[in-house]
């Protein structure tokens, strides 16, 4: 773990010019991107499906320079990125399935607990948006922990899946062609080691960029706890709007990405199978 997180370190430290360009162009296309979809909501679909291809594109480009090197990643870029998306699509809606299922008897569970207390209240509230939100927040409030363990538990399970298919993005662009779920047979054994070494390297530098963005955040006068703050500073301040989206998309990518890239390019290397004779 300790090899692999030194390597993810070492990737940026060597890199960080190039870097700083990838996070530069990422976050000024998607500050653009966020521009556009808090004054035009009717297409944030559209602009959703853009963001998600730049952030692939990027994460491409930082995956392609830690397996070979920055020479050359402007002509791999396209092919790359869309082989890259291609993979996190098909993972994204593997990933929302199973939490589509698993989240059924989930809410049960928690439902056979609280309905007791909270049963007459919630049929009270049938139909009424404001209080149904109103009776939510007392109903976390009031039994943290058992929402804690909740949340705790698909969290885990997110984590061990991701951590199975890890290696798809650069398996992807080694081999030219799009890899997802072939990728799970080569962690297997190692899927401890690799959401180990992905909590001691990106567990920090998430709440890291996640600190700085508030911080800033906080200094415009926004609450990023707070969607409906968001939205309102975005119609009144857009260019302060886009100023904050564009500093904590370069920050996220220029750190999280790009020690997720040279984390997943050195696990790939060393996981992947060995060729076959005469391959």
């Amino acid at each position: 773990m300790r090899e692999s997180v030194g390597a993810a370190l070492r990737f940026l430290r060597e890199n960080a010019v190039a870097v700083a360009i990838a996070a530069g162009i990422g976050a000024g296309l998607m500050a653009l991107f966020a521009m556009l979809a808090a004054k035009a909501p009717a297409v944030g679909i559209l602009i959703g499906v853009a963001s998600s291809l730049v952030s692939a594109f990027v994460y491409a480009a930082l995956t392609g320079a830690a397996l070979n090197g920055v020479g050359g990643a402007a002509q791999r870029l396209f092919a790359d990125g869309g082989r890259v998306w291609t993979s996190m699509a098909v993972i994204g809606f593997f990933l929302l399935i199973v939490f589509i299922v698993l989240l059924i008897p989930g809410f049960i569970v928690l439902a056979v607990f609280l309905a007791p207390r909270y049963g007459t209240e919630l049929q009270a509230v049938s139909g009424d948006e404001a209080g149904s939100v109103a009776l939510m927040e007392r109903i976390a409030t009031e039994n943290p922990l058992m929402l804690l363990g909740f949340a705790l538990f698909y969290g885990l399970l997110w984590l061990a899946l991701t951590s199975r298919l890890f290696l798809a993005a650069p398996a992807s662009i080694d081999n030219k062609r799009i890899l997802t779920f072939e990728t799970w047979a080569w962690t297997k054994g190692n899927m401890l080691r690799i959401i180990g070494a992905r909590v001691m390297l990106l567990l920090p530098a998430y709440i890291l960029v996640s600190a700085l963005s508030y911080i800033l955040a906080l200094a415009l006068g926004v609450n990023m706890m707070d969607p409906a703050n968001v939205a309102a500073f975005a119609q009144r301040s857009s260019g302060l709007y886009a100023l904050l989206a564009f500093v904590s998309g370069f920050v996220q990518i220029g750190l999280y990405r790009a020690l997720e890239a040279g984390l997943s390019a050195y696990l790939y290397r060393g996981l992947k199978p060995a060729p076959s004779p005469g391959a």
